[in-house]
């Protein structure tokens, strides 16, 4: 008898049958959905990203997430990699401000050799001393050995090379008073030079709980099939008795408490803005809907508002881009209207963008069938591959932190009326709410 314990069924949309969710004793949560595909995915999502770190190990999420790869207990740096996609898998992992999943999509022959190794990288991660490098103070003379360390010291250094990550990582810092999410997902490089692998070991020890996983199983099997081999290969650890790392206090800040304008200058020819603003969580999954379909309505494509507004009605365009992004959170969402422009018209564009926000209140029937529309075939398109479909599953469980979500987004959807998206534009994306980070040349 598995130990896998049947928690729900879920409708989910465009499925032929309903994805299922188990769970064990010790809190490991599996989601097997079915879909006919030569084709399969298997993914484990963690619960931990930047939201647990602090100002002494800021980055480390990410950190882990490279060195996860640099072997185990049974196999060797690269051996992972090297096999996997000699038969035709695709293998990556991400880390986000809520979490970290790693993945592999495999033709299905090989789905059991996938899932043995997958699961061996998540529950025996080794992190060799020589794999994370030396420590170093930075800015002081490096160790001849570069290894991981120095990779991700580099994906910061070409962070800091870019404008729009400049004018981002500013904003994100100003919106949040307290919460972590303020912090870079990458982290410094002062800190990612020195933090010691014991810590890393910790960390990985403390967030890398049964509970805090979701394995999702995408592709043409049987429930009963999957779970016998899941049982048999994640073996877990048991690191109770650890001293457990210790993270920030998290309490949700969904309104910018303190509005404000950062202003940078440095060798560029072209401005760049940034407006930024803060919302409830994702779980508030009407909200959230409504926001996405806000962001279609003003600055997604060539048919919305803002590119109509400043780059093809123009007589004189000053605007170069202009565009809106919604990004779900577990402890809110963030909201962004960001363009590249002429730098002499700053603070004209600063009021026609408010100007446009204002606007925003006041929403066509056209503008909004179309964005509903946008919003259904987005939707559908999420379950049409098995890695589209796993990444679904793997975000409505960890962020939202129930696939019920998924279930409900259509009916949500259908809910959703004029007078709402006006409702949650003018209490959201308001220009009493909003900060600014702008990024010009020198001297303007």
């Amino acid at each position: 008898m598995s130990k896998y314990k049947k928690i729900k069924e879920v409708n989910y949309p465009y499925l032929s049958s309903p994805a299922t969710v188990y769970e064990a004793e010790n809190g490991h949560k599996v989601v097997i959905a079915k879909k006919e595909s030569h084709m399969a995915n298997i993914s484990t999502w963690v619960k931990t990203g930047s939201i647990n770190e602090n100002s002494e190990n800021n980055g480390v999420s990410h950190f882990l997430e490279h060195l996860m790869f640099k072997g185990t207990t049974n196999y060797k740096a690269g051996v992972f990699d090297r096999t996997l996609e000699s038969k035709g898998g695709i293998i990556n992992a991400a880390t986000w401000k809520d979490y970290t999943y790693y993945y592999v999509t495999i033709p299905k022959r090989s789905f059991d050799l996938a899932l043995h190794m997958h699961a061996d990288m998540m529950i025996d991660p080794i992190i060799p001393e020589f794999e994370v490098g030396p420590q170093f103070e930075y800015g002081k003379e490096e160790p001849e050995i570069k290894r991981e360390r120095h990779v991700v010291i580099e994906e910061i250094r070409m962070g800091e090379d870019n404008n729009w990550r400049r004018v981002y990582s500013s904003l994100n810092n100003a919106m949040y008073e307290k919460h972590p999410y303020k912090r870079e997902v990458i982290g410094t490089r002062e800190i990612i030079a020195s933090i010691p692998q014991c810590e890393i070991m910790r960390y990985y020890q403390t967030f890398y709980s049964p509970s805090n996983l979701t394995t999702v199983v995408v592709g043409d099997f049987s429930d009963d099939e999957i779970l016998a081999k899941i049982e048999s290969e994640f073996k877990f650890k048991d690191f109770s008795n650890i001293e457990k790392c210790k993270s920030d206090e998290k309490i949700p800040e969904i309104k910018i408490k303190s509005p404000t304008v950062i202003e940078q200058s440095g060798n560029v020819t072209t401005g760049y803005m940034m407006f930024g603003f803060l919302c409830d969580s994702a779980k508030n999954l009407k909200e959230s809907i409504a926001l996405d379909i806000l962001s279609t309505i003003f600055g997604e494509g060539k048919s919305s508002r803002l590119y109509n507004k400043f780059i093809e009605s123009s007589n004189e365009p000053y605007v170069y881009q202009i565009e809106t992004c919604h990004y779900q959170f577990k402890d809110g969402d963030n909201f962004f209207v960001e363009a590249s422009f002429d730098p002499s018209k700053k603070d004209e564009l600063i009021e026609n963008i408010k100007n446009e926000l204002t606007n925003l209140t006041k929403i066509t029937q056209e503008e909004f069938e179309k964005a509903k529309k946008r919003a259904k075939v987005n939707f559908a398109q999420e379950t049409e591959t098995v890695s589209e479909l796993a990444d679904s599953i793997g975000y409505y469980m960890t962020v939202c932190e129930d696939l019920e979500c998924a279930a409900q987004y259509l009916k949500i959807l259908d809910e959703i009326d004029i007078a709402y998206l006006e409702h949650i534009a003018e209490k959201y994306l308001n220009n009493k709410a909003c900060s600014i980070s702008i990024l010009c040349p020198k001297g303007v």
